[in-house]
């Protein structure tokens, strides 16, 4: 294949990466909404949280704290400080760390072609980078405000500098490749998966096995302490200031049973590969790129990219079957051989026009009406926003009825509990008892089952289409 970048190729690319941004001006200034509003909404409010009380870069505070301080574990804060920075400078709007997703989406596009330039060649990195960028769960997480394609970001960057590093034999890029890596692995440990493809990688440049595996032992040893060092570090902020808001590998010692589940092993092999990873639009020339890269012998590293991300796919399998965002680390690799493929199809003449068309219409029309039932407008927030400010002191404590976590919560701008399920006496009397000043329903009280009347004050507050009540506190 010639390899050479024709002044169409990089038309193509300019063209389909103004698509991408174009596209994310839609909602750019949303609240948090649609599919994971939930985790949306824990990050925003660490950004707010941030913003609004303490600066402190290892104390990210969350809102469902009940009367806590809400400092907890979670991922590295590396973006949602970034945010808080921008706040600093232009105010609390949502565009802003929105507008942080994209950038990070723009870089890692940018590290994965410079990633297959060096693993293909140009035209190859040119065409796999538009596959990236369209993917389905690349499209939709570059839209969000939440950590993900940061963590992307800086997984790719990781793998450009270790590229670097196997080919020049350059501390200057095992360092940066190393801390790139830590970056990442600190939001998601998922990208530790790229210890596999690294180890193929230099065993494949290197004559000196045992200098390879030193580098690589070292390699793991300085990223993976310093990674489970945060963790750990997580945990021990959890066991001081009693939050429980932060998943922190409790389930991993489930890994062998929700494996061999039937539905983690259908949307394994089956629903997530071609229908959310790559789009099914791209599912043939996926087909026909993984052949053609076979038949090159140039497609060992993103294959043994593929198996590994399974690898880690299995230990976090109670994670993976509804949280998709984890499974972004696979879809470099598959956007990689799909955009060989295309490569392979656009130096056809008799495919030419076909394939532009395909990639600058077709595909990013179809990724979006993919993706486009995962967006959902929330009118209601600024209500809410004004109506807590009306009623409610910034330190009042409140009882928020959830389907979920903290969307409420961050709705109000008010710090407390979350009440899943059945509201019951016993469970709303108990956190009265701990200090909670309001009661926030979705519906009056009158149509609560229980008889909750009594718990609060008769005076109904109006929090936009909320219901807000003033608890009456015990003698």
């Amino acid at each position: 294949m010639n390899s050479l970048v024709s002044r169409t190729d990089k038309f193509i690319l300019i063209a389909a990466l103004a698509i991408f941004v174009l596209l994310h001006i839609y909602q750019i200034n949303s609240p948090p909404n649609g599919y994971h509003q939930w985790r949306e909404s824990d990050t925003a409010a660490i950004i707010l949280n941030y913003y609004q009380e303490d600066s402190n870069f290892l104390h990210q505070r969350c809102n469902q704290r009940g009367a806590n301080s809400g400092i907890t574990a979670g991922e590295l804060p590396t973006y949602a400080y970034s945010s808080f920075i921008l706040y600093n400078l232009f105010g609390a709007q949502h565009f802003l760390p929105r507008l942080l997703t994209l950038a990070g989406g723009l870089i890692a596009l940018w590290f994965f072609r410079k990633i297959v330039a060096i693993l293909a060649n140009e035209r190859a990195a040119i065409y796999s980078t538009m596959a990236l960028a369209f993917s389905p769960l690349f499209l939709f997480y570059s839209f969000k405000i939440m950590p993900d394609i940061w963590m992307l970001m800086f997984m790719l960057g990781a793998v450009y500098y270790f590229l670097k590093f196997a080919e020049l034999n350059s501390l200057k890029h095992f360092a940066l490749s190393a801390a790139f890596m830590i970056l990442s692995a600190t939001t998601k440990p998922l990208s530790l998966c790229l210890y596999l493809p690294f180890l193929v990688c230099l065993l494949k440049k290197s004559e000196n096995k045992k200098k390879t595996f030193v580098n690589l032992a070292a390699y793991g040893a300085v990223t993976f302490s310093i990674t489970l060092a945060w963790f750990l570090y997580g945990r021990y902020l959890n066991s001081i200031h009693h939050s429980e808001a932060f998943y922190m590998g409790e389930l991993l010692n489930r890994s062998p049973e929700l494996t061999f589940q039937p539905m983690f092993l259908k949307k394994l092999f089956l629903q997530w590969p071609f229908e959310i990873w790559m789009g099914w639009a791209l599912v043939p020339v996926f087909i026909y790129g993984a052949v053609k890269l076979w038949q090159a012998r140039q497609g060992g590293f993103f294959f043994w990219w593929i198996v590994a991300s399974y690898i880690v796919f299995a230990l976090v399998s109670a994670h993976a079957r509804s949280h998709d965002y984890y499974t972004l680390v696979i879809v470099p690799p598959l956007a990689a051989i799909s955009g060989w493929g295309l490569s392979e199809l656009i130096s056809k003449p008799n495919f030419r026009k076909i394939m532009i068309g395909f990639i600058l219409i077709i595909l990013p029309a179809v990724t979006t009406i993919r993706i486009y039932h995962r967006f959902a407008a929330v009118p209601e927030f600024e209500s809410i926003r004004t109506g807590a400010d009306k009623h409610m002191s910034r330190e009042a404590l409140v009882i928020a009825q959830e389907t979920t976590t903290a969307i409420r919560l961050y709705q109000l701008n008010r710090h407390g509990w979350p009440a899943r399920g059945e509201l019951t006496m016993e469970t709303i009397q108990t956190l009265i008892e701990k200090g909670a000043d309001f009661l926030v329903l979705d519906s009056p009280i009158e149509l609560n089952k229980n008889d909750l009347k009594t718990l609060v004050d008769d005076s109904v507050i109006q929090i936009g289409p909320l219901y807000g009540y003033r608890t009456v506190k015990p003698d």
